[in-house]
């Protein structure tokens, strides 16, 4: 299999969708355009190997995956593709592109720094600790959570050991939100989380063959998303720098 390409930046018009995707935080999520790419199976879930639901498998690691992905929402519907580099706990690489292959945004992170780059629009914002963006559920949202979210994980751990009956577990995290996950075989398969004091949830995230499907109901938003091709990744990626011309922006806008 051929190393998946890294996209040219270019300009051009700002893509709607791939700024309501960031917004809607999962912050989320990265994509280059591979031709053929929907006639590929979608790869076998990573063996969790132990590993708690919030957790990501150790061989995960050193791996790079390209998702497809769909938005619907009060800005209307879209879909673009990204591209998750995944070295190490610490760091990881995401990069997006609409269906013709042209640049949305990029995001570095290495522990707690994040570089976020919008390229359609010249502009780029640090992130530290964590994705702190208005009007999204999961905001504050630890940066290092990102690819467990993507990669079918717990975006959040327990404030405390979890209860747990059968195949349901219950944990509260550290900002007092309310998680239920369902897990099967060590694989999660679908989680809810309510916002503190709520009790309606704010977000649903399930496993619907090979779809991560994740909706805010309140917000009538909903973005699914596939991985459709998974490799070794060559080696740790290069850090991403800001490119001349580019202004900085409040993350938070």
């Amino acid at each position: 299999m051929s190393p998946l390409p890294t996209p040219a930046y270019g300009g051009g018009r700002a893509s709607r969708f791939g700024v309501a995707a960031l917004r809607f935080g999962v912050a989320v999520l990265l994509a280059l355009g591979l031709a053929g790419c929907s006639l590929r199976p979608a790869p076998a879930p990573v063996p969790a190997g132990g590993a708690a639901p919030w957790q990501i498998p150790t061989a995960a690691y050193g791996s790079q995956r390209l998702f497809r992905i769909s938005y619907s929402g009060p800005e209307g519907e879209g879909s673009f593709r990204l591209t998750l580099r995944l070295p190490a706990a610490d760091r990881y690489q995401v990069t997006t592109a609409d269906p013709v292959g042209r640049a949305l945004w990029s995001l570095d992170v290495a522990e707690d720094q994040g570089l976020f780059l919008d390229h359609r629009n010249h502009t780029f914002c640090r992130f530290e600790g964590r994705f702190d963006i208005s009007g999204v559920p999961l905001a504050p949202f630890p940066l290092l959570s990102l690819p467990s979210l993507l990669l079918g994980r717990l975006p959040a751990e327990p404030a405390a050991p979890p209860t747990q009956k059968g195949r349901d577990l219950h944990f509260t995290d550290g900002m007092d939100r309310r998680w239920t996950a369902t897990v099967t075989s060590g694989q999660v398969v679908a989680w809810t989380l309510w916002e503190a004091g709520e009790k309606q949830p704010a977000v649903l995230w399930v496993q619907r063959d090979s779809w991560a499907i994740l909706s805010d109901r309140a917000q009538g938003v909903q973005m699914r998303w596939k991985e459709v091709v998974r490799e070794a990744l060559p080696g740790p990626p290069a850090p991403l720098s800001v490119p001349p011309g580019f202004a900085e922006e409040d993350c938070r806008e």
